[in-house]
């Protein structure tokens, strides 16, 4: 099961995706950049399974809310 999310401003996006990696280990991938230039960055973090994962993505989306300007969910 794999779980995503994405969020959105008028000017950058921000991506979350919770995998499983070529082990067996739950890996939270963030994603991140803006929509007028090539600048981006990814960070991956190693999660203890999928529900700490699926918590983590949680938490991001309270961050992405409380972000000015706030970014609205996509997916």
């Amino acid at each position: 099961m794999v779980a995503r999310a994405r969020w959105e401003t008028v000017q950058r996006w921000y991506e979350a995706e919770l995998v499983r990696d070529l082990l067996g280990d739950w890996v939270l991938m963030r994603r991140w950049g803006s929509k007028t230039s090539r600048q981006h960055g990814e960070l991956s973090h190693l999660v203890a399974g999928e529900a700490e994962g699926r918590q983590f993505i949680e938490r991001i989306n309270l961050v992405r809310l409380r972000r000015k300007p706030a970014y609205w969910r996509v997916y």
